[in-house]
């Protein structure tokens, strides 16, 4: 598996023209860290000093994540929900405007090209991705359109992506003027008027609570950003991080705060939630990501790549799948540590971990494993800080 490359360092990655936001970031003096596949990498907060209470306010109230890896490509025309219900995984014909599915692109040989969320709109519809594979989707999808009437382009750099993680993110929204999103369901999605242009929201919970992503015009993505941290008190809002349940504070009403990667990675992985080029890739067949149910249906008609899903489904099982891996204490390994039997051979390999703070400080990991060594139950170790460290296959990707 190619796994993506994420470097912390002081400094951006020379390839990196830093945004109005990142800009903004960056006078806070965050860690900063280098986020891509190693070409043109992102530089991104890993975290703003305080990574615990960073992860508690994703649990407690909103975490504001600025998330320049998210990507959107627009689909326009008559035809365009048509022709991609006979490309992508899930039924999306039948989606009417507002609402969402989430759905792979596969190539021709079954592998995953793309993990996609589809957003029906009233005049388009919207594949919301990583963004370091949107021109890469526009490129695959044009090769197969012939007569439709669909126009594909890569509007990534239209908007700036701002996720805000944590159940009070519709009250935050609410404190700019943004009222009625009480009632969201999973990937459902709205155009909201950020000063007189149009961007969106929809809600996909990658945390295991409320996210609300928000793609906000480049012309007004500072402010909005502004505006955000500003209604918690500021990007890294000055309180007794000993108040506790009541992180609020004295003069605040809204518990939030800038967050970086490492507490979102965090509660990510607790929640069970796979990210591709992380945790899976396009060397990957939907049977292996661990999240078959959540993108593929097995009832609509044909797509791309069907063959060798179905024979798959009917005829066999995956040489490998990912599961999660729990450990007996706070000793984590790092992504691309190698998972071994007890005689010391190897059966898989990690691809991401964190120290879960609701599980009492133990380390969770998912881990890419073969197939027959992936039960759950299973004993292996793992190196970590300098040792074999024992784990077990735990039952679902969800560790809480």
């Amino acid at each position: 598996m190619q796994f993506r490359i994420v470097i912390s360092g002081p400094r951006p990655h020379p390839n990196t023209m830093p945004n109005d936001i990142q800009t903004h970031i960056e006078q806070t003096d965050p860690i900063l860290m280098s986020f891509g596949p190693g070409e043109e990498d992102l530089c991104i907060a890993e975290s703003f000093g305080n990574y615990e209470a960073e992860y508690a306010i994703i649990r407690k109230g909103v975490g504001i994540l600025h998330a320049p890896f998210h990507g959107c490509v627009k689909m326009t025309g008559e035809d365009r929900l048509t022709f991609l219900q006979r490309m992508v995984t899930q039924d999306v014909e039948s989606l009417k405007p507002g609402q969402g599915q989430r759905a792979f692109l596969l190539s021709k040989t079954g592998r995953i090209d793309a993990d996609l969320v589809v957003l029906a709109q009233e005049d388009c519809c919207l594949l919301m991705l990583d963004s370091f594979c949107a021109d890469a989707v526009v490129a695959e999808l044009d090769r197969y359109l012939f007569s439709e009437d669909v126009a594909l382009s890569n509007v990534s750099d239209q908007y700036e992506p701002v996720s805000l993680l944590g159940p009070a993110g519709v009250k935050l929204l609410m404190t700019l003027g943004f009222d009625g999103l009480e009632g969201m369901e999973p990937l459902e999605s709205r155009v909201l008027d950020f000063q007189g242009e149009p961007g969106l929201i929809y809600r996909q919970d990658l945390t295991g609570s409320l996210g609300l992503h928000l793609y906000i015009p480049q012309a007004h993505s500072l402010a909005i950003y502004q505006q955000l941290t500003d209604a918690v008190g500021g990007m890294v809002p000055n309180i007794d991080q000993s108040e506790g349940d009541n992180p609020t504070g004295p003069n605040r009403d809204i518990p939030g705060r800038a967050v970086g990667w490492s507490a979102f990675n965090t509660a990510r992985i607790e929640a069970g939630t796979p990210l591709f080029n992380v945790d899976f890739g396009p060397d990957c067949l939907p049977h292996e990501t661990g999240i078959l149910d959540q993108a593929v249906s097995f009832t609509k008609g044909c797509y791309l790549g069907q063959e060798i899903v179905g024979r798959m489904q009917n005829l066999g099982h995956p040489k490998r799948v990912l599961v999660g891996l729990s450990f007996e204490d706070d000793r984590m390994p790092i992504a691309g540590s190698q998972v071994q039997t007890d005689d010391g051979i190897t059966i898989g390999g990690i691809t991401s971990s964190a120290i879960s703070p609701l599980r009492g400080s133990q380390a969770v990991a998912f881990a890419m494993m073969k197939w027959g060594k992936h039960r759950k139950k299973t004993k292996v170790r793992v190196p970590a800080e300098g040792k074999m460290v024992p784990a077990v296959v735990a039952p679902t990707l969800v560790f809480v």
